[in-house]
């Protein structure tokens, strides 16, 4: 991090993490037609996998799993071996071995369903399905013979392809992660749809100190929630802090925390928090023991803001401008990160949690000239080192949340 911002009055450093699932939605709705015929192939997404579209398309799934027809049904193949055809698209666009198979998503002991997840995983070219499947053109010139899948030939098919098949154990567990993974993001049904899009995309191979970013942000956002939400409860005409911390600040944690979800399995994977699980699946953002985290710097953090924030109204928008443009700075350094990481879905994950953070900054600095403070935020200056006006931020960025 940024050893300035990590040394000033609002030093965010080693934050721990604390985030919440967000909870599922009902995975055995079943398929509704849809106008759009497009969607993706998934366990992870399978690239390279044929289809054939009733209006005589025919072509292979991109890198994050894609297809897309004019007219239903859609065959999906590796070469000759038809894995099934689906003639509606689910809500969520996408297509699991549960949809081919034709049974309810939380279907994992279906032994088709299994054996295709194992076979389908078995045939990636890097035999890492966490970062997508790639189906080789070797593997699918090797079916030449017109048959549908059958969990009775996996064997068969595994010689035919040349391959050795994966524990079933493994195929299965990574199974039930992506379908709840998947899930899990298109519950939160108030993101961006270029942020859902992000989060539904292969695994990036993402280096430490990205991986560190994840519960960096994660904290931050939470702890902006968290001051904004205090500071309401203080000041309950200045609006904006409701509407920033219900509106925006939650959707920010809600994004990070599946951003740590697609990523971390384990509190080991981050070298600056000192917690020993991810506690945070199994707790909502609105049931979190809000001004209370598990390591003094944050917690000093929260009572600082707090304190300050709560001498008067205007006090309590100055902090705001503080962590807004702290927010900016950090982000500003974690987006180069993730950009050296080639890691697109973490990019554009903390390129809408800035955006917010511009539209915020100057939601306070109206706020504080609408009380005669005619420099706004830049009444602030400069403190510690960081200059707390700052006029080139963007505005109005949509969405503004």
């Amino acid at each position: 991090m940024n050893k300035i911002l990590l040394n000033s009055i609002l030093s965010i450093s080693t934050l721990t993490l604390l985030l919440s699932g967000c909870g599922g939605s009902d995975t055995t709705a079943p398929l509704n037609a849809l106008s759009a015929t497009s969607g993706q192939l998934v366990d992870s997404y399978l690239e390279n996998v044929d289809y054939s579209c009733a209006d005589g398309k025919n072509s292979v799934t991109d890198v994050n799993g894609s297809f897309s027809c004019t007219k239903l049904p859609v065959t999906f193949k590796l070469g000759a071996l038809s894995f099934g055809e689906i003639d509606s698209i689910a809500p969520d666009g996408q297509v699991f071995p549960q949809d081919l198979v034709g049974v309810s998503r939380s279907d994992i002991n279906n032994s088709e369903v299994l054996a295709m997840a194992n076979f389908m995983q078995s045939c990636d070219e890097d035999r890492n399905s966490s970062n997508g499947i790639k189906i080789s053109a070797i593997i699918k010139n090797r079916f030449t013979a017109q048959e549908t899948f059958n969990s009775l030939d996996i064997l068969s098919y595994a010689t035919d392809a040349n391959i050795t098949l994966l524990p079933e154990t493994e195929s299965t567990e990574h199974l039930v992660q992506t379908t709840s993974y998947v899930d899990d993001v298109n519950s939160v049904t108030t993101l961006p749809a270029d942020i859902t899009a992000a989060l539904l995309t292969p695994n990036s191979m993402i280096d430490q100190e990205t991986k560190n970013t994840l519960s960096f942000m994660g904290n931050e956002e939470r702890l902006a929630y968290d001051v904004y939400n205090y500071l309401y409860s203080l000041y309950p005409t200045l609006n904006q802090l409701n509407n920033i911390a219900t509106k925006s600040e939650i959707n920010h944690i809600k994004s990070v925390q599946l951003l740590v979800k697609k990523y971390i399995s384990s509190y080991t994977e981050f070298t600056n928090t000192d917690l020993a699980e991810l506690s945070y699946k199994d707790v909502a953002v609105e049931d979190m023991n809000a001004g209370t985290y598990d390591i003094q710097h944050i917690q000093d953090l929260y009572d600082l803001l707090t304190l300050e924030g709560a001498v008067s109204e205007e006090e309590a928008l100055k902090v705001g401008c503080k962590i807004e443009v702290i927010d900016v700075l950090d982000l500003d350094e974690e987006i180069s990160l993730a950009n050296a990481s080639n890691a697109d879905d973490v990019v554009t994950v903390f390129e809408y949690l800035r955006d917010g953070s511009y539209n915020h900054y100057w939601a306070f600095d109206k706020g504080l000239k609408n009380r005669g403070i005619e420099d706004g935020c830049c009444s602030l200056g400069v403190i510690d080192g960081i200059n707390f006006c700052q006029p080139e931020f963007p505005q109005n960025i949509q969405p503004k949340i």
